[in-house]
């Protein structure tokens, strides 16, 4: 009986012992993974300093009235892949339960928010989701679209709810360049697919030279509208510089910068409302000295109903961003063993423009990254027409041998969470990643 005492005392002493353990890694994982370019917050989203241009509370009223959890299975039609709930619902109300799904990232011990530091005046935010520090998972790497900002994580959190809660996976939300945050903490400014994809893929080669790299057994690449923009160049960087990224997913993405825009500019309510909708949310940009004069004359929209403020903001960027803001000298400073794809080097330093500067796809070449793109029908704010159906009928520019073309009859922009069945939107997801 004592010796059984004993033996039980012992296990006893190993659990706790071993539990410590894992509690103390997990507690100094953050701790680890900061360096003089990767700045650990203690908060998480919408906690601490929140950096935001919604208009008060509206995130908070958001998710009061609309956060939901959705069913994983539907018992009256097993094998019905959209949601009966869909159904003679309002396009309004379902982008709205779309953009609030529930996912609680207020543990700290798991989410943080993050600033990277490439160079001194550079600084971008995201935010990690880690199980622990403890066990390999693959790790997800997603870019925001048109001001995603991780202080607001709406519609990118379907992403980051399937990643972490379903396929036990760790992830890294990058916000868009045209969040507040960014703005707000940098003085010159950029956006698309040559500076988004350079700032990610320093992101990666940062992670892998980190601690937490330990704990990745995989890498991999999401983008989510024009965010989806620059996953093509970072998966072409990678390509050339030992392909890390395993797969990559990208939802109705930005293919064709300029020609999205244009979509856009002809004078309509319509484009008149998103147009007042860029500057509200960019206005930390509209509001920098020195660039009031280049935005003259938006109310005279209020009139005729064109766009003015995005045309003003194009001049700008046409003017001032020839080159992106890691410089092709940025990049190989902070990696002596850079190699770039063919062409690529001389474009970043010979663009004439920003709209030159972000025609990258005569580079695009050699990618044999699996990769697959999902596209909803009649998307009005990425038109298909212009973006990736060019590549589905062989009109784009670019090599695509790798990448597989998935269209879906419902969802609104790519929201799909609302209309599709749970299970369908995480088997999506996981066919896509290959986890």
């Amino acid at each position: 009986m004592q010796s059984q005492v004993k033996i039980f005392c012992c296990l006893a002493l190993f659990v706790s012992v071993f539990t410590s353990l894992l509690t103390q890694a997990a507690d100094l994982g953050w701790d680890v993974v900061k360096n003089e370019k990767i700045h650990i917050l203690e908060q998480s989203s919408a906690q601490g300093e929140v950096i935001s241009s919604y208009f008060p509370l509206a995130i908070n009223v958001g998710r009061w009235l609309y956060d939901w959890e959705p069913p994983t299975e539907l018992k009256n039609a097993p094998n019905k892949i959209e949601l009966e709930s869909a159904q003679n619902t309002s396009q309004l109300t379902l982008t709205l339960r779309h953009l609030f799904i529930h996912f609680d990232l207020s543990d700290t011990k798991h989410f943080r928010k993050v600033w990277f530091e490439p160079k001194k005046g550079l600084k971008f935010r995201g935010i990690f989701g880690i199980h622990d520090f403890v066990k390999k998972r693959p790790f997800v790497i997603i870019r925001m679209g048109i001001h995603g900002n991780v202080d607001e994580f709406t519609a990118e959190r379907f992403l980051a709810k399937a990643i972490y809660e379903n396929l036990d996976a760790n992830f890294l939300m990058l916000e868009n360049l045209t969040s507040h945050a960014f703005l707000a903490n940098n003085t010159d400014f950029s956006f698309g697919g040559i500076d988004e994809g350079l700032q990610t893929f320093f992101t990666l080669q940062e992670i892998q030279k980190n601690q937490l790299n330990d704990i990745v057994s995989s890498y991999h690449l999401v983008g989510l509208s024009l965010g989806g923009h620059g996953v093509f160049v970072t998966t072409l960087l990678d390509q050339a510089n030992g392909q890390k990224i395993k797969s990559v997913v990208d939802f109705c993405p930005v293919i064709n910068l300029k020609e999205t825009q244009d979509f856009h500019l002809a004078p309509s309510l319509s484009n008149l409302g998103a147009d007042l909708w860029n500057m509200m949310r960019l206005q930390s940009l509209y509001k920098r000295q020195g660039l009031e004069k280049e935005f003259s004359g938006i109310w005279e929209s209020l009139f005729d109903f064109k766009p003015r403020f995005v045309p003003a903001m194009m001049r700008v960027l046409n003017r001032d961003r020839k080159v992106p803001l890691l410089t092709f000298e940025d990049m190989n400073s902070l990696n002596k063993n850079m190699r770039w794809p063919k062409g690529f080097a001389e474009h970043l330093q010979n663009s004439a423009s920003f709209d030159e500067l972000n025609e990258f796809w005569d580079l695009y070449q050699g990618v044999k990254t699996p990769f697959t793109i999902y596209t909803t029908p009649n998307d009005l704010l990425v038109p298909n027409e212009v973006n990736s159906e060019r590549i589905f009928t062989g009109r784009q520019a670019g090599d695509f041998s790798s990448l597989k073309y998935v269209r879906l009859e419902k969802g609104f922009h790519c929201g799909i969470s609302s209309v599709y069945k749970w299970d369908y939107v995480v088997e999506l997801m996981s066919q896509g990643l290959n986890l």
